[in-house]
């Protein structure tokens, strides 16, 4: 059998896009082929999971071995399985997936989730044609295999055997079902849950690209972090086509894992990709406006930041670091400026009227240092006159507390004055040393940026630097065209 590239495949109609994102997204039934009562096997996790998040559509187990799984009816094939139904996931072993893919197409079912592994990745590349073939013939289109599967927590739709996922505003997706499962563990103890939880595994059919635009018509997708390893030969084009529509909406922050030589080689052994020349990948993705990091805790610094509103010109404006330490103020203003973000001195008049807040001896430069004594009351009189400042952007509140200072009270009364103040421009916070714990607690429950690290801090402010500017950009060529 001659199989239809996958570029064709993809290139859906419009109306075809939004019946595949409707089945996804907002599927009203969905079958559990492999299902079992057995503690410990995946085809119970799944089942166990769709009822304790409470999927909003109809749960059916299908396995011929029994007549009720968990308190369900279980069903012997998908085909007597009753409407409606939309979304098939399967968790039986690889050999029996190209037949029960041939039953669910003949079944009308529209989407497949395959989780079962020992396909491409074991070697059996024949068997993956075979299960590929089979979608084809009947029009099912396939996630996975080898995958960790999908979860949109919002109407409970947890078709994955990882741990429940609470509701937010990021998206994750990736091929390696356990890094993206760690970013969505860490969004979770972040307080920012997730929209959309994909894992496309072996990325037979449905890949990044089609899923891409999908995530652009997610209205609780706000962000969207991709984790990417390589790329199918023949969809770069696609892929950047894609990412240029999707960040103009929404932003986009990627890591690309394979860079040196050993990591390229395990990239090929996980998921059979290609993992390809690293700086080639670095420069695309850049002009398709997708913002590049090199490790996990910078992605979700990254996209917790690209929550906030961009609501002024920040390639314009000062960035300016106010803090209780010099110490952190001069690490953080080191990582700034090798980010090719500059720290400059504040205005002259800005410096007149700090002093009117600050002791003799504090720093009116750039990082403003107010000394350890700095109370919350003068860190609200200087985040006030700065949030005033038409010539201030990004504003980075440091805290590293001595004994005597309440680091929580701190960061309450600066978000109060930020809310005060509309919340017009971004304020990202650094917390250090003892006693901090209440405080990142506080910030993290009202979802505003920290961080603990010198490189976060500066990746948060960059990444906002660069998205603004792409959209300046981005603006700009409209204008002109």
């Amino acid at each position: 059998m001659v199989l239809t590239p996958a570029r064709l495949i993809n290139m859906l109609s419009k109306e075809s896009l939004l019946e595949l994102y409707s089945s996804l997204f907002k599927p009203r039934g969905v079958a559990v082929i492999g299902a079992t009562p057995k503690e410990g096997k995946i085809g119970r996790i799944v089942v166990e999971n769709l009822v304790k998040a409470e999927f909003k559509g109809k749960i059916y187990p299908v396995n011929p071995k029994y007549s009720e799984i968990l308190g369900l009816r279980a069903y012997s094939s998908v085909l007597e399985v009753p409407d409606p139904l939309d979304v098939v996931i399967v968790a039986v072993p690889a050999p029996i997936v190209p037949k029960v893919i041939e039953e669910c197409g003949k079944r009308g079912v529209r989407i497949a989730i395959v989780l079962s592994a020992g396909f491409s990745e074991a070697g059996r590349k024949d068997l993956e044609l075979e299960l590929l073939n089979r979608a084809r013939k009947y029009d099912v289109r396939i996630i996975g295999p080898n995958c960790a599967g999908v979860v949109v927590p919002s109407i409970g739709f947890h078709a994955s055997f990882e741990e429940l996922m609470s509701p937010g505003n990021i998206a994750v997706i990736g091929q390696s079902g356990a890094y993206i499962t760690a970013l969505a563990a860490e969004l979770e103890r972040r307080g920012l849950g997730v929209s959309a939880f994909i894992s496309y595994g072996n990325r037979v059919d449905l890949d990044e690209e089609l899923l891409l635009r999908l995530l652009l018509i997610h209205e609780e997708t706000k962000v969207i972090i991709y984790y990417v390893e390589g790329l199918r030969i023949g969809m770069g084009r696609r892929i950047l086509n894609t990412l240029k529509e999707v960040t103009m909406e929404k932003p986009v922050v990627i890591h690309k894992a394979g860079v040196m030589e050993a990591g390229a080689r395990a990239v090929a052994s996980h998921t059979g990709s290609l993992a390809g020349t690293y700086r080639l990948y670095e420069a695309a993705f850049k002009q398709a406006g997708a913002f590049i990091v090199n490790d996990i805790d910078l992605m979700l610094d990254a996209a917790h930041v690209l929550l906030l509103p961009i609501n002024i010109d920040l390639t314009t404006s000062i960035p300016v670091i106010v803090t209780n330490s010099g110490g952190h103020g001069v690490v953080i203003a080191d990582h700034l400026e090798m980010l090719g973000i500059r720290v400059p001195e504040l205005p002259s008049d800005i410096r007149y009227k700090l002093k009117e807040h600050l002791p003799p001896h504090a720093s009116l430069s750039n990082p403003i240092d107010m000394l350890a004594e700095a109370t919350a009351e003068t860190y609200t009189k200087v985040t006030k006159l700065l949030l005033s400042d038409k010539r201030i952007g990004v504003i980075i509140v440091v805290v590293n507390p001595p004994p005597f200072i309440n680091a929580c009270e701190i960061c309450r009364e600066v978000v109060r004055e930020w809310d005060y103040s509309g919340r017009i421009k971004p304020i990202v916070f650094y917390l250090a040393g003892f006693n901090i714990e209440e405080a990142i607690q506080y910030l993290r429950k009202t979802k505003i940026p920290v961080t603990s690290t010198h490189r976060g801090i500066a990746c948060m402010v960059k990444a906002l630097y660069y998205r603004c500017s792409y959209l300046k950009r981005c603006r700009s060529r409209k204008i002109k065209s």
